[in-house]
């Protein structure tokens, strides 16, 4: 998104928001922080952010994000349970107690070669004489039968110590590496073809924590399966699903990935991996420091405004990216074929931005400005440049071939830019429609989402996913008859796409004349909607299970709220002072899926959101 793609977490040496607790913050302190970056370039109003559910809040004075731990997320499942981290200890793979009966060498050596024949029984034998060569491997072709039979053969009869497994047919045994990878799992009888954990993680967002466990464990990240993408800049708790993947596995990898910070416990068998969307939404615990500007009893009054009367469900500011190319801007260019000009906007020099006018960045930059060499720029273009590399490393095998460039990007990467554009559209038809009606009650010829009457949706395969596509749900444009019979809190409005149904009312007119201003027409026929199908959000979202309340203290750095890690560790939660220097709001609360912490937030706060402009803030 924009720069999104170029930047790492360690660029944020050094700045307040960076994952690194305490010391860093105090640091951060000393040196007044931000003195490189106070000009905010970036605001919500570019991205169409302007209204409030409730206008007449005083708003208050206060710091997002100062340490890790002031920002919290834990995954809510789809039976609305919140996941945690509680347990590192290794789980039960035993069915059943085990009653071991030795077998004589004799003995078992002619059950081996009922099993599977006296050759065999013979090489065994001979392997398990000699102990000492731990990088012996015996193989032989079986059938599934024969492995389970041979398994439980081992597990009762065999009082030496092996590793058996199968792989392609075969019966693979070794001397083991580890107690924990010796384990025969009965995945069935445990629960299913699935081991599920709780990942905690810090620094780090979901999809390179996967990566950094893949890596550790040799399990192939296509194994993995999740529910929901959790961002870098936070503490995050979520489920993960392996397939057929031994917990000996990740038990032998902990100490490891903690140095990463990534924690992985729970452990349970369960029937069906998780994909995308197998969630309920997430938990927010965050922590708002040095409040000022308000009294104790007014920002009671707006807490209980939002819990009340909900929020603006925009689409918040890190959709867009952190560069002043925001990343929408790139989609509207991708989506009406102008790929000269989404070439520009990703690789041309821009000004400001948190990260984008890294000197490192800004030659390379007006270096491809001045001469379009994809060769000279290549060389000096940081490697983790992967967007603007991708483009470059194009043009240097198709010089001037500006959509074979644009195409050579990732699916996912150009889908986040066209996404992005269509979260625009979304957040200024709101403030509109915000604006002119208000926010208290559904209008003739709004949408709400109602159950799909005699639809077949389809089926995906019994193994993958959790959720029940035959209840999705389609858009119902209400009359003067029906209308009455809902509330503000159940309309949704469309984001563009081929297939979308948008209001038969004035709204329909917004976003006709809004994406008209781009450039963009909803008309099929003018193909700006290629490979978007459109989707439906709630204008209002409503948090739940909401809850504050107010800390004291003297230190900024002090540690104000325990992770998931800090209460297995037994520590004792904070509690500040009584007459602390600075006040400190701690908010607990649950928003459905792909809604935004920080835009609940800006109802209370009337500040701005975005990492740009938190980032200027400090304590008096």
């Amino acid at each position: 998104m924009g720069n999104l793609f170029s930047k790492s977490f360690n660029q944020d040496k050094g700045k307040k928001r960076a994952l690194d607790s305490g010391d860093l913050c105090e640091s951060i302190n000393k040196k007044g922080r931000f003195e490189e970056e106070t000009t905010i370039t970036i605001k919500e109003s570019d991205v169409g952010i302007v209204a409030y559910v409730n206008p007449h809040l005083k708003g208050f004075h206060s710091i997002l994000k100062y340490r890790a731990e002031d920002f919290l997320v834990n995954e809510v499942d789809m039976e609305k349970n919140i996941v945690h981290l509680t347990s590192l200890d290794p789980p039960n793979t035993k069915v059943e107690e085990i009653k071991h009966d030795y077998y004589s060498s004799d003995l078992f050596d002619k059950h081996v070669a009922d099993i599977l024949n006296t050759e065999f029984a013979q090489q065994f034998r001979q392997f398990l004489q000699h102990p000492e060569e731990k990088d012996a491997v015996l193989k032989i072709n079986t059938d599934k039968n024969q492995r389970l039979l041979f398994y439980n053969l081992i597990e009762r009869h065999l009082e030496t110590k092996v590793n058996c497994r199968g792989k392609d047919g075969n019966l693979v045994i070794r001397w083991p590496s580890t107690i924990h990878n010796d384990e025969y799992i009965d995945w069935k009888a445990l629960g299913g073809d699935y081991l599920q954990v709780s990942m905690y993680k810090a620094g780090i967002d979901t999809m390179n924590a996967i990566n950094i466990i893949s890596k550790k464990t040799s399990v192939h990240p296509k194994n993995f399966g999740y529910a929901g993408t959790k961002d870098a800049r936070a503490i995050t708790t979520q489920a993960l699903t392996l397939k057929s993947v031994k917990p000996g596995r990740i038990i032998m990898a902990q100490e490891e990935l903690k140095l990463s910070g990534i924690y992985l416990g729970d452990f349970k068998f369960v029937p069906k991996g998780l994909t995308l969307g197998d969630l309920g939404g997430n938990h927010f615990t965050i922590v708002l420091r040095d409040v000022r500007g308000a009294k104790e009893a007014d920002l009671e009054l707006s807490l209980q405004s939002l819990q009340s009367n909900g929020y603006l469900n925009y689409f918040g500011m890190q959709r867009f990216g952190t560069s002043t190319v925001l990343t929408h801007t790139v989609g509207c260019a991708i989506m009406k074929k102008q790929y000269e000009e989404a070439s520009n906007l990703i690789l041309d020099p821009r000004e400001g931005g948190m990260y984008n006018d890294r000197e490192e960045y800004r030659i390379a930059r007006t270096l491809w400005k001045d001469t379009h060499d994809p060769n000279a720029v290549l060389s000096i273009l940081p490697k983790r440049a992967f967007a603007e590399r991708k483009l470059l490393a194009s043009y240097a095998r198709n010089p001037g071939q500006h959509s074979k460039a644009i195409k050579s990007l990732p699916k996912n990467m150009l889908s986040l830019y066209s996404h992005a554009y269509q979260s625009y559209i979304w957040n200024r038809v709101v403030s509109e429609r915000a604006k002119l009606f208000g926010t208290d009650k559904p209008l003739i010829g709004d949408l709400v989402m109602v159950d799909a009457e005699n639809q077949n949706f389809g089926k995906p395969d019994d193994n993958v996913g959790r959720r029940n596509f035959a209840n999705r749900k389609l858009p119902k444009v209400l009359t003067a008859q029906d209308v009455e019979n809902y509330s503000i809190a159940d309309v949704v409005y469309p984001l563009p796409g081929k297939k979308s149904v948008y209001p038969d009312n004035e709204i329909k007119e917004l976003y006709k004349k809004f994406m008209a201003q781009d450039g963009i027409s909803i008309e099929k026929r003018d193909n700006h909607l290629d490979g978007l199908s459109g989707d439906y959000r709630v204008m209002l979202s409503k948090p739940e299970q909401m809850s504050w309340s107010f800390v004291r203290y003297d230190d900024p750095t002090e540690k104000l709220c325990n992770t998931d890690v800090d209460r297995l560790e037994n520590k004792d939660e904070p509690v500040g002072i009584d007459d602390g220097q600075y006040l400190a709001l701690k908010v607990e609360f649950t928003l459905g899926t792909s809604q935004y912490a920080t835009m609940a937030l800006r109802e209370i706060m009337r500040a701005e959101t975005s990492s740009q402009a938190q980032s200027t803030i400090s304590h008096n």
